[in-house]
């Protein structure tokens, strides 16, 4: 069963299927990694998609994202600690896990190592020792309390029946939350602190570049190029108020125009006409001065790109081009969120459900895992999940990554939205397709959007 699409047309500026989307220097190679390899990002709260109910298409946005450690599990700092030093030890380290650095670790901007006195190496942000806390049991908790009390019912990591309700609408009622110790508070990566714009400048998860990076009041993503450049009438410098002055990476440029323009790092700022709502970035790729005004950058497998569809927009692919798809579930009767403009959005704890296994009969002969090398680590949004042959397979987002036989060249995605479906005339059973589900359930197969 396959959902027929009629395309009208594409966003003004985008560029067509199959070509290239995004070249190493438009992915702002200047600004670094979220995390290093070996630390991870989670998203909290409804973004983890625990919850199975009819609005959690629309209510999933990743509003607050935390770092995690390589198992996802949320990281914290102490106010005591002075930079450069951890204190919590013997009985507190107890209570929050040291976050061990590997031996010879990759540091670099805020991300450092601190030696702790039994000679280990622990991660440090900001200068500032990371930890994990013990009662936090499954990804995207915070101070012992996790999305999945709030959820459709499953087992928690700890084997735990937790969550419930109608297609998960479950309210966590009588669920004890207690504060953590004092002084203790989750390390978040967004939203950012450490970046300062002016008024009428945010910084946004920038998903359809692979980045954070700058927007404007609109929530338009914002592009850097060298000041003086001459750029066509598609490209509208971004404008600083007359009373506007300069602060840390921000400048005010005067153009001989008589436009002041707002800059970032020394690069001019602009919006591009092809944006036609937040979060697209249509201008990425279009002149080769141009990039994206990126803060922090997603980490990419040196085997996955950005690809542009003819329907879907941006997509993740193989450096090959073949089009990445994961493996999702969702309740027939709450819509799934097709019809969104990135599809369904992604949600980890699903993702996480069905694992390598996409339960369905003789599929593997056209769908493929897409192999991660011995050596990779869990970092950013990416994770490596071990395999029943022993292969490992790349994880993104908590979905595991296939490629479709089907795909024969770049920016097909003939594998999208076909799905098995499951029903049964017992309105209490619930169907367990990796994630239970009440009613009617299906699997489909969708492309993996960035």
């Amino acid at each position: 069963m396959k959902k027929s699409v009629l395309i009208v047309g594409v966003a003004v500026g985008a560029l067509m299927a199959g070509q290239s989307y995004l070249t190493a220097a438009d992915r702002s190679a200047a600004a670094p990694y979220i995390t290093p390899e070996g630390v991870t990002a989670q998203p909290l709260g409804k973004a983890q998609g625990y919850d199975l109910g009819k609005t959690t298409a629309s209510e999933a946005q990743r509003l607050k994202i935390a770092y995690a450690d390589r198992n996802g599990l949320t990281l914290y700092t102490y106010d005591n600690d002075p930079a450069g030093k951890a204190t919590c030890i013997a009985d507190c380290a107890r209570l929050f896990t040291p976050f061990i650095a590997p031996e010879k670790p990759k540091v670099f901007g805020e991300w450092s190592a601190i030696k702790r006195d039994d000679g280990a190496l622990q991660w440090a942000l900001g200068g500032k020792a990371l930890y994990t806390y013990v009662n936090d049991i499954d990804p995207g908790a915070v101070a012992g309390e996790s999305p999945a009390n709030r959820g459709a019912m499953r087992r928690n990591r700890a084997g735990v029946m937790v969550g419930g309700g109608q297609r998960g609408g479950y309210d966590g009622a009588g669920s004890k939350i207690e504060p953590l110790p004092e002084g203790w508070r989750a390390a978040i990566l967004f939203p950012m602190d450490t970046v300062a714009p002016p008024p009428g400048l945010a910084v946004r998860e920038i998903q359809d570049a692979a980045l954070f990076g700058l927007v404007d009041g609109r929530g338009h993503t914002l592009y850097a190029a060298a000041a003086g450049a001459k750029l066509d009438n598609r490209w509208r410098a971004v404008v600083a108020p007359q009373l506007a002055e300069s602060s840390g990476d921000f400048a005010v440029i005067d153009r001989p125009d008589g436009i002041r323009q707002w800059s970032y790092k020394g690069q001019a700022l602009f919006t591009f006409d092809g944006d036609l709502a937040p979060e697209y970035a249509n201008g990425a790729g279009v002149d080769e001065r141009v990039s994206v005004a990126a803060v922090r950058r997603y980490f990419m497998p040196e085997n996955v790109k950005l690809e542009k569809s003819m329907s879907q927009g941006v997509i993740l692919a193989t450096a090959e081009g073949k089009t990445l798809y994961r493996r999702d579930g969702y309740i027939i009767q709450s819509g799934g969120g097709h019809s969104l403009r990135r599809g369904q959005p992604p949600r980890p704890a699903v993702g996480r459900d069905l694992g390598t296994d996409p339960r369905c009969t003789d599929c593997l002969t056209q769908w493929k895992p897409l192999l991660a090398p011995a050596g990779a680590q869990p970092w950013g949004f990416w994770d490596v999940a071990q395999r029943a042959d022993g292969t490992r397979q790349w994880v993104y987002q908590g979905y595991a990554m296939w490629t479709f036989d089907g795909d024969k060249k770049p920016g097909d995605i003939t594998g999208h939205d076909t799905y098995d479906i499951f029903v049964t005339d017992d309105p209490t059973r619930k169907i367990d397709v990796g994630t239970p589900m009440d009613g009617g359930a299906a699997l489909t197969w969708a492309v993996a959007i960035p």
